[in-house]
């Protein structure tokens, strides 16, 4: 059965790169349906390596040494390839991935990431009767 993710949890940002990498592009969500509110389904393939530039927002994977970013316009995930190309368990690849490449904060403090790209909007102001 695919994976479905809902359109406005596709990509939730919350942890920055602090520096470049090399990665592997897993899998690619694509909507499901031609409304921008229709879910998400992710489609697992092979899309080639990736260069993952610093300070790239990232929403992490629950498992793995794996986060989903955002590249021309889609939300793909990205398994990360580390540069000594050894061997280590799942739970060892997890913890070398976040001590060496992911900034512990939160790019989105405000819990929305349209403020942070955008910045924030001017409150509209009520008119008096």
């Amino acid at each position: 059965m695919p994976r479905r993710v809902d359109a406005r949890d596709v990509l939730d940002a919350d942890a920055t790169t602090n520096r470049a990498f090399k990665g592997r592009v897993i899998g690619v969500f694509h909507r499901s349906g031609p409304n921008t509110w229709d879910d998400y389904v992710l489609v697992e393939q092979d899309g080639g390596p990736i260069d993952v530039l610093a300070e790239t927002p990232i929403q992490l994977e629950e498992t793995g040494a794996r986060f989903r970013m955002r590249r021309k316009g889609e939300v793909v995930i990205v398994a990360w390839v580390p540069e000594d190309e050894t061997r280590a368990s799942d739970g060892d690849l997890r913890a070398r991935f976040l001590e060496s490449c992911v900034r512990d904060e939160d790019p989105t403090p405000e819990g929305n990431f349209g403020v942070w790209l955008h910045g924030q909007l001017k409150e509209k102001r009520e008119p008096h009767d």
